[in-house]
């Protein structure tokens, strides 16, 4: 809104020749900046629009001539309006994000809870004396759930540790720390601790990748609720970029615990992915244990809501394998969905196992064709279920998480592939929603079999 009266204050005198009355654009400059301030916040990609607005406000209080001659209009209109189309350049890079609205009827409630695995000790966050922290396992955890909210209730942001989490997450893009701050000021479409509604859900765990978090898929995750499911997010603590627990203690991702390949030599490269691997995969079991503890487990009331007799789960990267060795291994799970899943870690006595829950495997561009889609490969030809064998054509690895939503130009910025967000968020919607509906709801239609996109290639490995 505030490049808007910029645009206005340099195209009146241009038009018209002649400034409005003094003080009115000064006045304007002034109001919206405020609207802006209170809207979304101040962020560096304004500091151009902002500047614009002070030079426009101090040449309306100064400016002695009110009336402008067609040469000075002349220059005006051209220069004025390209100086103002610069200040809006960043804005229109880098705007302040906004999730999609989601596609079902449920609204949704979100509550954060913290989860202490006594039966397993840490084994990351190596301190000065080379040893870990020790005591027992720590998980952050978030549960979204269907839910009916007060009319006046307020959405809460995207991440409740933003603070901490964009910041580190800018790092790994080799980008400023503050770079991603304006990030800070997006909306979900879930309200905080919300009265959950009426019935039993299925539950749908999420597993994030390498240096994700919990909140780095929220669109897909708000989406599956919408349409009648529960799903719980952990931050795998030290594979997470950042995790925060109530005490304010902070603990950030272990590069030790996904070391470089060329730094540390193959054995010692495999051992830590195994057991990376096998970390969050035991995540997800400490998740599955506190819910089946019921009202009296940490996630209270809560859990009385959540259908464990239909479980579901869905990871991306190092967390698409972690599902994928959750449900080789562990029979409390009924279906499971890989976005780029990392197989290659998982130790070969459990790849050997066949498979016998539905499955489906999305891959993109730069995740088909290698060694781990030929593992991946194996594990679908063995299952005794039905696997769905998808690859996404223009699609990155970033494209399955919320990176799309980030700027309209993220492809420019090396962040995801050619495909739209637009296009390639409904893509992942239909598939994801689509699968769980078919295997946890028994609803659905056999849409889900074929390519409904050009870009989307569908076959259906059948035992």
């Amino acid at each position: 809104m505030l490049v808007y009266g910029e645009l206005f204050a340099v195209a009146w005198p241009a038009l018209f020749g002649v400034r409005t009355r003094r003080g009115i654009v000064a006045g304007l400059m002034l109001a919206l900046f405020v609207l802006q301030w209170q809207s979304e916040g101040l962020r560096w990609q304004m500091i151009p629009a902002y500047a614009a607005a002070v030079g426009l406000s101090v040449g309306d209080i100064l400016a002695v001539e009110r009336k402008l001659d067609w040469t000075h209009r002349i220059s005006r209109g051209i220069f004025g309006l390209a100086g103002v189309g610069l200040a809006a350049v960043l804005p229109l890079a880098l705007p302040v994000p906004e999730l999609p609205v989601p596609s079902g009827p449920e609204r949704i409630g979100t509550m954060t809870v913290e989860l202490i695995d006594s039966e397993r000790e840490e084994i990351y966050g190596l301190g000065p004396d080379g040893l870990p922290p020790g005591g027992p396992r720590r998980l952050v955890a978030q549960v979204w759930y269907p839910a009916l909210p007060e009319d006046d209730a307020q959405p809460v942001l995207l991440s409740e540790d933003w603070d901490i989490v964009a910041p580190g997450m800018a790092k790994l893009l080799g980008l400023p720390g503050w770079f991603l701050r304006h990030t800070r000021f997006v909306e979900s479409n879930s309200y905080p601790s919300a009265p959950v509604a009426p019935g039993t859900f299925p539950v749908v765990l999420y597993s994030h990748g390498w240096t994700g978090f919990r909140g780095i898929a929220v669109n897909q995750i708000e989406n599956l609720v919408s349409n009648g499911f529960m799903v719980v997010a952990v931050d795998h603590t030290y594979g997470a970029v950042a995790t925060r627990f109530g005490d304010g203690d902070v603990v950030v991702y272990d590069p030790a615990a996904l070391p470089e390949l060329d730094e540390v030599g193959e054995d010692a490269y495999e051992e830590a992915t195994q057991n990376l691997i096998g970390v969050f995969s035991d995540d997800l079991v400490t998740v599955v244990n506190a819910l089946e503890a019921g009202a009296d487990g940490p996630f209270g009331d809560i859990a009385g809501s959540a259908d464990l007799s239909r479980l579901g789960l869905f990871g991306h990267s190092v967390g698409g394998g972690a599902v994928v060795k959750f449900c080789l291994e562990d029979e409390r799970c009924d279906a499971v969905l890989g976005l780029d899943p990392w197989v290659a870690p998982i130790p070969d006595r459990v790849v050997a196992v066949s498979a016998v829950k539905p499955a489906l495997f999305m891959r993109s561009d730069e995740w088909r064709g290698d060694e781990n889609d030929a593992i991946l490969r194996g594990i679908a030809e063995r299952s005794t279920a039905t696997t769905y064998w998808v690859g996404v054509e223009g699609a990155s690895h970033n494209d399955f998480v919320l990176a799309p939503l980030l700027s309209p130009f993220s492809n420019r910025f090396g962040l995801t592939g050619p495909i739209p967000a637009g296009r390639v968020i409904p893509i992942i919607d239909r598939y994801l929603v689509g699968f769980f509906d078919v295997h946890l709801l028994d609803t659905g239609s056999a849409a889900l079999d074929t390519a409904s996109f050009d870009e989307v290639s569908v076959e259906v490995i059948r035992p």
